[in-house]
């Protein structure tokens, strides 16, 4: 064996790896090219001048127990000019044998040296490592699944003192939605960086030094540097899919920390923006800078640049230009940019200070959605016992726009919901309709049409339209699906021979005389077969309190159908504080009855609470109420008045004076959705009063404990020995603490598992000093009490820590004269209980007990005193652990009896 050659290779080694200061950033991507292949790319930013350490290739590990060796794909590599910073690039295609999930990773056994946050200041010694982790999905039906691009490089310049904002602007071409986390960089796989801290834990106050991670947006804030240097941080950008995690890419990452007399420029521009397919992006961007003399270049990307079709631009200077000065973000839109995730542009702002390309940065994050247009002139008719839906042909985004267009789907709901937001809002989810046709391209002529035959001809129907588009597989599978701005709704009503409540009022609130106005409309006389319901009619109107049957309680009688023209009627000596009311209107021809569905008058509830009423209101409607309004009366004021409205059936208002009344009335607007009806429909609630009262007890405190154990730590001398409490109150998020009088201390008592109360300290004290002896537990709670009596919830325990506090004297005197008669422990803390013997000079065994406190009283098992002299004890002192008493130390001694 040459083991001059080990030798020398050992040394070499030793020598290579001493200088080897080499990787700063990177990240690993791929393209998902088949089934079951990928193109993958390692991309290394590593310090150019590190020569020994340039790696022409890279081995990349493929996650199924194979690697391959990947030469470098951009020669020698490309230097970022001014900086000694080379960026790398390692490509190659991998086969796999079967559909899994797979992490692709490299390692290096390099950093760069004196990174300040890794294991400084020997970073070179960490390896670099890297992993991105995907899923080869069904391509057939699920498509292909390639990550994230980021489109922002790994490396950024701050200054101290200054706000720092990167954003990596991560772009997934299918459209999948993308999450951001802040991990710790890694050096093998599963293995985080040895001694790594974050930026924010780097300097000396950690107030002004504090970092963020937005995890929608991808903006990371720092906020701001303390100390000057080299910094890494590593991202995970994850894609999900469904609601599933299908890839996650890991981007390790370095900052540079420079001092400099220098602050970012300003860019000022809106935050995000909703647009329908065809409609152009203009956006204008504000920059400038207060930095007197300085120049600022502007640039962007994002989604929008890397679409197929029509790609953004920034129409403004393109070099660096004296501030301030304005540019516009410009994209016109098309049907292929529909998808249902946001895009995102992020604009950077870059001053001229400093090195070239070291300027300090200002980003703005832009979000844009595409909408696909709402489906037009839907319209709704009666076609034997069906309803035909038509609307309009062409669709503006249909298959000769936009390749991801599928179809159409229909929807559903009885009774109208006019609410169905329409500003950045696509689909019907959580609207109440419910999807009966889910892909349909049939059409007539110049019109889509769908014909719903499950209809139940009693009752009113209401439809809305949406396109649907996705991504599509290379058979033809769709997948990412994303739906349109619905449409118009259009409502139906299918049997048009019976009448239909359109008002059930309360006019006025009485126990006894209480007054409603009730109104119908009756069927038209071309509606209603006479032929068929022949008369005489009678004409009935019904009501019930709820709960309880309906009674007639008006009657009118007409020979001729059409001759009745009552729609009208005042219902009056009821007890509307009490009872919800119930109408029908019914007819009566001689044949089939014809009867209305039933509606209820609004009746609000109202539970009073510490300053503030919450109202809560219900009815039963046919119609569909979709506002409502709170009126209110106090002494203050001279009527009711409007104070607020709500899309729920419940309100709370706030900001009451305790011990005061106030009177409300609530009035709801809702509509049937049918031409010929009237709209809005417009009922009033009875008026209900309450006095708002403290009911709602404070949060409870936030406890801590300064121990006697800690207190020994710190003064193992201290003669006076106390558990110190302290705690504070959540004002910010609990304004029920706005009135807290006092606390309420709890100590736990060990024999009964029970907490006690132990003391109540006013408001304005903050601290309790516990000095009772011979505790034995030194856990607590607290709790806090406002200034009518309702109490919190006590606070999560706090122990002490159980440090064994045990000292023994070594003389005493029982002789009766009242001092010193019997052998106790000086300090007896946290001790439950003790095994303690006593042994003479012969080792007969003199006294034995396990009370903590002991009590010899000097006597002999037989009840005579002991000779004075010298006494030899064992005392086994026994604590709770885990749950069972055990002996946690063992304390041996001599007494010295003199009477």
């Amino acid at each position: 064996m040459n083991y001059k050659f080990y030798i020398l290779f050992f040394l070499l080694t030793i020598a290579f790896n001493a200088n080897a200061t080499h990787n700063r950033a990177g990240e690993i991507t791929y393209r998902q090219i088949g089934a079951l292949t990928i193109e993958a790319t390692i991309t290394t930013y590593t310090k150019a001048s590190s020569t020994s350490a340039d790696r022409d290739s890279l081995t990349l590990n493929w996650g199924d127990g194979t690697s391959t060796l990947l030469d470098r794909d951009n020669g020698n590599g490309d230097i970022i000019p001014g900086q000694d910073i080379k960026i790398n690039y390692y490509r190659g295609t991998h086969t796999y044998a079967s559909r899994a999930s797979y992490t692709l990773s490299f390692q290096d056994p390099n950093r760069v040296n004196s990174i300040l946050n890794v294991n400084y200041p020997n970073s070179v010694e960490i390896p670099f490592y890297l992993e991105t982790t995907f899923t080869l999905l069904n391509s057939q039906f699920e498509g292909l699944n390639n990550s994230v691009l980021l489109l922002q490089p790994p490396l950024d310049f701050a200054c101290l003192g200054q706000r720092f904002i990167h954003n990596p602007t991560a772009y997934d071409a299918d459209g999948d939605s993308i999450s951001y986390e802040l991990i710790i960089p890694m050096e093998g796989e599963g293995i985080p960086v040895s001694n790594y801290q974050f930026p924010d834990e780097i300097g000396p106050n950690p107030l002004t030094n504090v970092i963020n991670l937005d995890e929608i947006t991808g903006d990371f804030v720092w906020n701001a540097p303390q100390i000057a240097g080299e910094y890494n941080i590593a991202l995970k950008v994850k894609e999900h899919r469904n609601g599933q995690v299908i890839s996650s890419t890991v981007r390790d990452m370095q900052i540079f920390v420079d001092i400099c007399d220098n602050q970012p420029p300003i860019l000022e521009s809106i935050d995000e923006i909703c647009v329908i397919a065809g409609e152009k992006v203009d956006i204008q961007l504000n920059i400038d800078d207060v930095d007197e003399g300085q120049q600022v270049i502007l640039s962007a990307t994002g989604g929008p640049f890397f679409v197929d079709q029509s790609k953004a631009v920034i129409s403004g200077p393109d070099d660096f230009t004296t501030p301030p000065f304005t540019a516009q973000l410009i994209w016109q839109t098309n049907c292929s940019h529909i998808r249902e995730q946001f895009y995102q542009v992020v604009i950077r702002a870059q001053d001229d200070f400093g090195a070239f390309g070291q300027g300090l940065v200002t980003l703005k994050t832009i979000r844009i959605k595409v909408l696909g247009p709402p489906p037009e002139n839907l319209e709704t008719a009666k076609v034997m016992n069906a309803v035909m839906l038509s609307w309009n042909k062409p669709y503006l985004c249909d298959l000769t726009a936009s390749e991801k267009f599928v179809g159409f789907s229909v929807w559903r709901k009885e009774g109208s919901n006019p609410n169905v937001p329409t500003e950045c809002f696509n689909g019907l989810n959580g609207m109440g309709y419910e999807k009966i046709e889910y892909v349909t391209n049939e059409f007539d002529q110049n019109k889509y049409i769908h014909l719903d035959e499950d209809v139940d001809l009693s009752k009113i129907y209401c439809y809305r339209v949406l396109a649907e588009f996705a991504e599509l597989t290379d058979d033809g599978v769709p997948f990412n699906r994303v739906e349109s701005i619905a449409s118009e709704e259009s409502c139906i009503q299918l049997t048009k021979d019976v009448p239909f409540i359109t008002k059930v009022s309360v006019l006025e609130t009485s126990n006894a005389q209480g007054m409603m106005d009730i109104a119908w409309q009756n069927p038209k006389a071309s509606d209603f077969d006479t032929l068929l319901l022949p008369g005489p009619y009678q004409f009935e109107l019904l009501r019930a309190a709820v709960g309880s049957p309906f009674q007639v309680i008006q009657t009118w009688n007409e020979q001729v159908f059409s001759d009745f023209d009552v729609t009208t009627y005042e219902d009056s000596a009821l007890n509307t504080a009490d009872f919800q009311y119930l109408y029908q209107v019914l007819i009566k021809p001689n044949g089939d009855d014809k009867i209305s569905s039933a509606a209820s008058s609004v009746y609000l509830n109202i539970q009073p609470n510490d300053k503030r009423n919450i109202l809560s209101w219900d009815y039963q409607v046919p119609w569909q109420n979709f506002m409502h309004y709170i009126y209110r009366y106090s002494d203050d004021l001279s009527d009711f008045e409007l104070i607020d409205s709500s899309l729920t059936n419940s309100f709370t208002d706030f900001n009451l004076e305790n011990g005061q009344e106030y009177c409300y009335y609530v009035s709801t607007v809702g509509t049937y959705g049918i031409e010929g009806f009237p709209t809005p429909i417009v009922n009033d609630s009875q008026e209900n009063c309450a006095i708002p009262v403290d009911l709602l007890p404070p949060c409870a405190p936030s406890l801590s404990l300064f121990s006697i154990c800690d207190l020994l730590a710190e003064n193992p001398s201290a003669e006076e020995l106390f558990n110190t409490l302290s705690w504070s109150l959540d004002l910010n998020d609990c304004p029920e603490n706005e009135d807290v009088m006092s606390f309420n201390i709890y100590s736990l008592n060990t024999e009964s598992g029970e907490y006690e109360w132990l003391a109540e300290v006013p408001l304005g004290e903050f601290e309790y000093e516990d000095f009772r002896e011979n505790i034995v537990s030194g856990c607590y709670k607290i709790s806090a009490l406002d200034e009518v009596g309702n109490e919190s919830l006590l606070s999560e325990e706090i122990c002490a820590e159980s440090c064994a506090i045990y000292e023994l004297p070594n003389t005493y005197t029982p002789n009766g004269d009242g001092s010193n008669d019997f052998f106790v422990p000086r300090k007896n803390l946290f001790i439950e209980s003790v095994n303690f013997t006593v042994y003479n000079r012969w080792g007969n065994l003199i006294f034995e007990t396990n009370d903590p406190m002991l009590n010899w009283d000097g006597l002999s098992p037989g009840g005579e005193p002991v000779d004075d002299g010298t006494y030899y004890y064992v005392c086994e002192l026994l604590q709770t652990v885990e749950d069972e008493l055990q002996i946690v130390e063992t304390l041996e001694g001599y007494i010295e009896v003199l009477r």
